[in-house]
C-alpha cells in the first residue's frame, strides 16, 4: 500500500474496502483476511502467499484539502477515475 500511496497526490483521502483473495476456492474470502490479520510474524509471511490482499477504493473522500463529501456521487465518482487512472499518455 505504501508503494500505492506514492504514486497518488498528497492530500488525497479514498474511502475503500481491504479484501483478500482465497486462490483455492476462487474468491473473495473474509475469514482469510481475519487470519491474515491475527497471524503471529512466524506465520504470516505463508498466509500472505496464500491469501493475497488487496484496496479496493471506490469513492474519493478529498483531494487538495477540500472536502468532496457534500458534492454528488456521481460528481466525485468522475473525480475518482480521472484522479486514481493510471495516465494513458
Amino acid at each position: 500500500m505504501a508503494a500505492a500511496e506514492a504514486q497518488l497526490p498528497y492530500g488525497l483521502v479514498l474511502d475503500g474496502e481491504l479484501v483478500a483473495w482465497d486462490i483455492e476456492a476462487g474468491r473473495l474470502s473474509f475469514e482469510a483476511l481475519q487470519r491474515r490479520a491475527a497471524a503471529k510474524a512466524r506465520g504470516a509471511l505463508a498466509l500472505v502467499a496464500r491469501w493475497p490482499a488487496y484496496f479496493v477504493a471506490f469513492d474519493l473522500m478529498q483531494r487538495d484539502g477540500q472536502e468532496l463529501l457534500t458534492r454528488p456521487y456521481v460528481e466525485r465518482r468522475a473525480l475518482f477515475w480521472r484522479t486514481c487512472s493510471p495516465s494513458t499518455s
